[in-house]
Parts: C-alpha cells; sequence; structure tokens
C-alpha cells in the first residue's frame, strides 16, 4: 500500500470512528433506558406512591392541550389519541435516555453515571406532574436512584462490549447490539407485563359492603317480545359497559379513607364516609341508560344498567343550599370536575351511585362513588366523585373549557345491531332488523324502520322499557322480494313526541346526530 493510500486509509478511519463512537453510546443510552424504564414501571405498578414518568408527563399534556387542539384529536383519533399521546412520550423518554450518554460523555470516554444523575433528576421531576397521583419524595427518589444505577450499569456494560478493539470487532458490535436490543426489549416485555400483572391484582378493595335498597329495581310485567341473535343484550354487563374518562390510568381509591365533601353555598356542609354515606340515606335502585357524548351515530358509547346509590336531591337537602344557588360542581380524584344546574340535581332520578347491577363499582367505572345522572351525556356523570358544591354562578367544567355543551341533553338516537345475517338476505325469507332506541330521561315511544334510505317508514316492534331512563330493544321482520343491495335505516321517537333528527353531526360539541344506516345485500 503506497504512502498516499495509507494517509488516505487513515483519513477514513478518523471520519468513521467519531461516527461509530456516537452510535455505539446512543445503543448504550437506548438499552440502558429501556432496563431503567422498565424498573420505574414496575415500581409504578407497586404503590401509587411512584407515578410512572412517561405516563405522568402525558397525563398533564392532557389537562395543558387547548381546546381546539384536543376536540381536533379527539375527532380524528377517538380513544387512540390517549394511547399514541402515551407512546409519544415514551419514546421521548427513550430518545433522552439514549442521547444523555452522549452529550455527558467526555472525549471517548462515557460517563453513564453522570447521565444517570441528570436523568435521574429529570423522571423525579417528571412523576409529580401528574395531577391524578400524590407521590412520595422519598419513594419517588429511592426508584429513580434504583433506576439510575441500573440505567449507568446496563449502559456502562453495553458500551464497553462495543467498543471492544480485538479481531472482529465488527462483529461483536452486531452480536452486542442485538443481543442488548433483545435482552433490553425482553426486560421491558418483562417488566410491562409485571406491571400489567400488578395494577390489576392491586387496585382498590372493591369487597365494599352495600346496603340492601330500600326501593330495588323491579322489571315490569311486559309483553312477548322476540328473541333476536345479535341484538344488544338489554342490561349490558360491566364488562361491556363503555369506559371513557381522561386518565391514562383510572385512579385507585381505597373505600375506607375515601370522603365525600359537600360544600359551597350551604348552610350545614357535609363530610360523609363510604359507610356513613349509606347509612344517612336510603339506597335505591333504577335501571338507567348512560351514554358517551363521544359517541358516533351507530356507536357502541352506551350502555344500560342497575344502578344503585343514594339520592343526590336528599343530599342537598341535608346542607340545605343558601338562595342563589346555580350549579352543582362535582369534582373527581383525578382533578377532573363537571357541574350539572342545580334544578337537574334535584330530580329524585340523579343519584350518587355506589353499585352496577347489584355490585359495588369497579375502579374503571368510577369506585367508589360516582355521578348518575339520566338526561345528560356521561361526561357529566362524573366518576370517582370526592366533592359536591352549590355554586352561585355558571360553572365550566373540564370539556366546557375546551369547547363542549354545557347543557349536554342526550339526544334522541337509535342504533341498528341486526339486519339480516352479517348484513345479507334472501329472497322470500323472513329476516329481522333489530336494535336499541334511547333518549335520556324522555323515553323512547316509537321506532321506525326505512327500507329505501329514509323516503318511507314503517313502525318497529318497541319492547317495553325496564324503567322511564331505560332504553328499548326494537325489532322489525321483513321478507325482501327482490335481489339488490338495500339501504336500512332506523328513526326514534322520544316521549315527549320529538323526531330524532336526520342532520348528520359529528359528536362535537353537544353529542352526534343522523340516522343510523346499513346496506342489506338480498340475493
Amino acid at each position: 500500500m503506497s504512502a498516499h493510500q495509507r494517509d488516505a486509509a487513515a483519513e477514513i478511519r478518523r471520519t468513521i470512528e467519531p461516527m461509530d463512537h456516537t452510535r455505539s453510546l446512543r445503543v448504550a443510552g437506548l438499552i440502558g433506558s429501556i432496563a431503567a424504564l422498565a424498573l420505574l414501571w414496575v415500581a409504578s405498578s407497586l404503590t401509587r406512591l411512584v407515578p410512572f414518568p412517561p405516563t405522568a408527563v402525558a397525563a398533564r399534556v392532557v389537562r395543558l392541550t387547548p381546546g381546539d387542539l384536543a376536540t381536533f384529536f379527539i375527532d380524528t383519533l377517538g380513544h387512540w389519541a390517549l394511547r399514541l399521546l402515551t407512546l409519544g412520550a415514551l419514546m421521548a423518554a427513550l430518545v433522552i435516555g439514549a442521547e444523555a450518554l452522549v452529550v455527558t460523555s467526555s472525549g471517548s470516554r462515557p460517563r453513564p453515571g453522570i447521565a444517570a444523575v441528570m436523568l435521574g433528576i429529570v423522571a423525579a421531576a417528571a412523576a409529580f406532574v401528574d395531577p391524578t397521583f400524590q407521590p412520595d419524595p422519598l419513594y419517588v427518589i429511592a426508584a429513580t436512584v434504583f433506576a439510575g444505577a441500573l440505567y449507568a450499569g446496563v449502559a456502562g456494560r453495553v458500551h464497553r462490549r462495543l467498543a471492544a478493539e480485538e479481531q472482529g470487532a465488527d462483529e461483536v458490535r452486531r452480536q452486542t447490539i442485538r443481543l442488548g436490543l433483545m435482552g433490553g426489549l425482553a426486560l421491558a416485555a418483562f417488566g410491562g407485563g409485571a406491571g400489567w400483572l400488578v395494577r390489576r391484582l392491586a387496585g382498590p378493595d372493591t369487597r365494599v359492603v352495600l346496603s340492601a335498597p330500600v326501593s330495588p329495581a323491579a322489571s315490569p310485567s311486559r309483553g312477548a317480545f322476540p328473541e333476536v341473535a345479535g341484538i344488544t343484550p338489554e342490561v349490558t354487563s360491566v364488562a361491556d359497559h363503555y369506559e371513557v374518562d381522561i386518565n391514562l390510568l383510572p385512579p385507585s381509591l381505597e373505600a375506607n379513607s375515601w370522603t365525600l365533601s359537600i360544600a359551597g353555598r350551604v348552610s350545614e356542609p357535609l363530610e360523609l364516609s363510604f359507610d356513613e354515606l349509606q347509612e344517612r340515606f336510603e339506597i335505591v335502585e333504577e335501571y338507567a341508560t348512560l351514554a358517551c357524548v363521544s359517541n358516533e351515530v351507530g356507536g357502541d358509547l352506551v350502555g344500560h344498567s342497575r344502578w344503585g346509590g343514594v339520592r343526590l336531591k336528599e343530599v342537598l337537602a341535608a346542607v340545605r343550599p343558601m338562595p342563589g344557588g346555580e350549579d352543582v360542581v362535582l369534582k373527581a380524584a383525578d382533578g377532573y370536575s363537571d357541574s350539572i344546574p342545580l334544578e337537574v340535581a334535584t330530580d329524585p332520578r340523579v343519584i350518587i351511585a355506589l353499585s352496577q347491577n347489584g355490585r359495588p363499582l369497579t375502579r374503571e367505572h368510577g369506585f367508589p362513588c360516582r355521578l348518575r345522572v339520566p338526561a345528560i351525556y356521561g361526561m357529566k356523570n362524573v366518576k370517582w366523585l370526592q366533592s359536591i358544591e352549590v355554586s352561585g354562578s355558571d360553572y365550566s367544567g373540564y370539556w366546557q373549557e375546551r369547547g363542549w355543551s354545557d347543557d349536554a341533553t342526550v339526544k334522541t338516537q337509535s342504533r341498528i345491531d341486526v339486519a339480516g345475517e352479517d348484513r345479507a338476505a334472501r329472497i322470500d325469507e323472513q329476516t329481522w332488523i333489530a336494535g336499541v332506541a334511547w333518549a335520556g330521561d324522555r323515553g323512547i315511544e316509537l321506532v321506525e324502520v326505512s327500507l329505501d334510505a329514509g323516503t318511507t317508514w314503517e313502525a318497529a316492534q318497541v319492547r317495553e322499557p325496564l324503567s322511564s331512563v331505560s332504553w328499548v330493544q326494537w325489532a322489525f321482520r321483513w321478507t325482501p322480494r327482490e335481489a339488490r343491495t338495500v339501504t336500512v335505516a332506523c328513526r326514534a321517537t322520544d316521549g315527549e313526541g320529538n323526531v330524532q333528527t336526520a342532520r348528520l353531526a359529528q359528536p362535537h360539541p353537544d353529542g352526534a346526530s343522523g340516522y343510523h344506516e346499513v346496506a342489506v345485500s338480498v340475493t
């Protein structure tokens, strides 16, 4: 090799080696970050005193997102908005961990200890921004110290392997990267699985004693209704009932330490424990429909359960609201808040719910207590309820500040669950079209079906509801006469004579509207 060639080769080595060194630092920092985050995830699963930093940051971003932007992402991505935000926060944490080893290195010498200290400070600070947690500083410091030590140890060891200069160093690097990433991902998977299992097993103790209802929900004597395969069950199981909230992880409250405060413009403020709430007020039970304002036309963000609890009207009477009260403000353990007019709050069908389908509320559905207001969309049926305040002025809650309706009255809606067999029917063979319809506290008087995209309508059979605030099942028997594609639509008329509107509207700001339509192929 000539002198010129040797000089050129040396120049190439000088150019490549810093790039390889930086890449090695990033890979080592990434693998160390995976290990440290897996440890922090498990720690956050074991105790509510240590939030998981990426989800804590994501939760804070949710609270700080401007209304128009939040609405855009919800309309565009639906419930994936929260998941993608969490994933983005996690990816950002991994990038920061990878770059930390680069920026703290001194020349060719990495300093994983310094990087670990820097990352530990960032992680500890992030843990305190989650509005749904009350972290303990000592626990947070301990968790971040252990995570930092793990980061420093893993990152340092991986980098030493990557920087090996023996014969075949390139192959060593490749093997180390593969093994390191596989090991880090395996550790993260194990930590994630262990954290998920711990969270499932370590939720609040919902095995509380429920007082028997003074007026249990009873099924009325009703006429026959056809058995239609595929129609939504009349009573939604707890597991199948929709869950929507602003949290990445639902709050975990223990009934034995929980209290409900009732204050504001009242003469006699109260603070009640779980048992005192049941002892002081009558327990009532009623079937009621709960619908989410984000539900699309034909969507499944609606359910019907047997709710048990105490009447909000009686609780308010005990504290004696002062003249001039306008709104009843409801605040939850996760920082969420909303309000309902005082006039609505005194409706005897509005309850502070303690049970669903005869069992204590689950953590996801608001244990130990939530509000249930049949006339209003679910965003005002506040879960994890901790305080009730009578306000002398109109109160704008979390979603009202983001442009959603303050009135939030449930619209008259209907849905097709069954239309033939898998959206297909045969000429001269009878087939079912069936579904459910609801209208908040107004009830359903009539459901009609159209077989020509809304030009003409025929009445369906409507099952008598379980209560005045229940949804109804409906069914229509149809015998097609010719081969074609039929556009089937449904519409409901509520108990006040209001016919479901055909006007198409998205959920924002006050609930979706329009007819639910499906295409049925007749052969």
